[in-house]
């Protein structure tokens, strides 16, 4: 399999891309495309559907090549990968119909391949793609693999979609599953943040709200800990950047390693916090403490272990980072990137995410955050 990456500010410069990219006679059959929010999204489309290029799509918080991460413009990654090993299909969800939108994709997907992998990309603040995952496991068991992102958003344009040919999904999923007999799909997810201070239990709450932690209200005490500001000096913005992304809590798992879970939405009146997936009531976690250069090292170790371990050659790279680290670390992301793209020399493109789907290191498929994801293909 061949693959090409390019960026490009806006949708005019699209077609001229993509011709210059097939002008060696190169072919491709799918286009993962990585858009900011804000743009017309059918206008960045229809060059790939004029020339029958099948879509795989999602707004971010910032996009990225090998070249490094930029915000507002779009990230493609181009693959003439054969048509016989891999399909796309979506799904519009609403609340509560997660699990069983991923029954339906699991079932076609056994349907045209004995052992299938999946890559999604999800949208809407409200979707639980842990109920996506648990979805495809019940129909393919829990050994299947299982990668991809929930799409960015910024905090003052918060719309944000998934889309493939066709289709523009503000509440939905898209989902491509390649034949894993065809396609190699290896992948490893790393945080690098550090937990600090004691356990905390999750005494109260409903889904992806927590409503009280060691029997206390969890705003109240998130901010008592923090020390950042009061009731009344918070906001939006602050809490962004102050608490979901520089105080992120670590679920501790059984098995495998600890699980990010970054609140990022507060309800002053409930004195209640929303995180960035499901908290079960009796779940022990810690804070973590601001990352620092070694997050990033961290990062690359574990690419270099997959590579010398699992994954030697790489037709392209896949990468799904979350929002959480480019607003953590800034400039320090390039280094990451490009650290990684280095240890295959393959074509890299990304984004920046609200939630990141793998396996954690030594346990389940899960919903990861404040984590890179590392997705590596090679044609069989």
């Amino acid at each position: 399999m061949r693959a090409k990456s390019f960026q490009v500010d806006d949708a005019s410069a699209i077609a001229k891309a993509l011709d210059d990219s097939m002008a060696d006679g190169f072919e491709p059959t799918v286009a993962f495309l990585f858009s900011a929010t804000g743009k017309a999204l059918q206008p960045l489309m229809a060059p790939f559907e004029d020339r029958e290029i099948q879509i795989f799509g999602s707004n971010t918080f910032g996009e990225f090549t090998e070249e490094g991460p930029q915000s507002g413009t779009v990230a493609v990654m181009l693959m003439d990968l054969d048509e016989r090993a891999f399909f796309i299909t979506h799904e519009q969800l609403h609340k509560g119909s997660e699990h069983d939108a991923a029954v339906g994709i699991a079932r076609q997907a056994l349907d045209r391949f004995a052992n299938p992998v999946f890559i999604l990309a999800s949208s809407h603040i409200e979707t639980i793609p842990e109920d996506l995952i648990a979805g495809i496991e019940s129909v393919a068991g829990p050994e299947i693999d299982i990668f991809g992102a929930m799409a960015g958003f910024d905090i003052v344009a918060p719309e944000h979609d998934v889309f493939t040919n066709y289709a523009v999904l503000p509440r939905g999923v898209v989902a491509m599953i390649l034949d894993g007999d065809r396609v190699d799909v290896k992948g490893v997810a790393t945080c690098g943040w550090k937990p600090v201070g004691s356990i905390k239990t999750v005494t109260k709450s409903d889904g992806m709200w927590v409503r009280e932690i060691d029997d206390q209200p969890a705003l109240d005490l998130m901010l008592k800990y923090s020390g950042v500001c009061t009731r009344e000096e918070l906001t939006p913005e602050m809490w962004m950047h102050e608490f979901a992304m520089s105080l992120p809590p670590q679920l501790i798992r059984s098995e495998g390693a600890n699980v990010m879970r970054p609140s990022l939405v507060y309800d002053l009146e409930s004195n209640s916090v929303m995180c960035n997936g499901r908290v079960p009531e009796g779940s022990k976690f810690r804070f973590s403490l601001p990352p620092d250069d070694d997050v990033i090292d961290a990062v690359i170790d574990a690419c270099r272990d997959l590579k010398e371990s699992q994954a030697p050659e790489a037709d392209a790279v896949l990468y799904f980072s979350c929002a959480g680290r480019i607003l953590s670390l800034g400039p320090l992301m390039k280094r990451e990137i490009t650290s990684v793209q280095k240890l295959w020399d393959a074509p890299l493109a990304g984004f920046f995410s609200t939630g990141e789907i793998a396996r954690a290191t030594g346990g389940r498929n899960e919903l990861n955050n404040v984590t890179s994801c590392c997705v590596v293909l090679k044609e069989k």
